[in-house]
């Protein structure tokens, strides 16, 4: 007897994925939400929901406005299975504008936009050596201004 994948198999294992993609960012919005927005204070959240799930080796990055004359709080949350992650801030010419390390870490950096700029967060988690287990887990990156 021949194994053969109908396309129906194929819709139904692609549906699988995709729930189980849905579910972890829904996971991850819902970490997010709970733990990390609260931390912002006494800034107020943007409502810009940036997050990934995230492994040990892995990296991730969003660009970001700030607009001219604001105040605000970049802030990096993650959970608490992967540890501590690296993260920086830099401006349009890759210029280093903070940084945050592992074995140093800071949460969050302040800052008022003299002009309107783009900047980018390059969050990465750091590779913690031979591991049979790979944890993932939610980064989240949170902006929060002051009114």
């Amino acid at each position: 007897m021949r194994n053969v994948r109908t396309p129906f198999a194929s819709i139904l294992v692609a549906g699988a994925l995709f729930l189980v993609g849905a579910e972890a960012s829904a996971q991850c919005r819902s970490f997010a939400k709970n733990k990390c927005v609260p931390e912002l204070a006494p800034y107020k959240f943007n409502e810009s929901f940036n997050a990934a799930q995230l492994a040990p080796g892995e990296e991730a990055e969003v660009n970001l406005t700030f607009f001219s004359g604001q105040e605000y709080r970049v802030m990096v949350c993650t959970h608490p299975i992967l540890g501590e992650v690296n993260w920086k801030l830099v401006d349009a010419n890759n210029k280093v504008i903070f940084e945050s390390l592992a074995d140093e870490p800071k949460h969050h950096f302040d800052l008022k936009a003299a002009s309107t700029m783009q900047m980018r967060v390059i969050v990465w988690v750091p590779s913690k050596g031979k591991s049979d287990m790979v944890h993932v887990g939610c980064v989240a990156i949170m902006v929060g201004f002051k009114e």
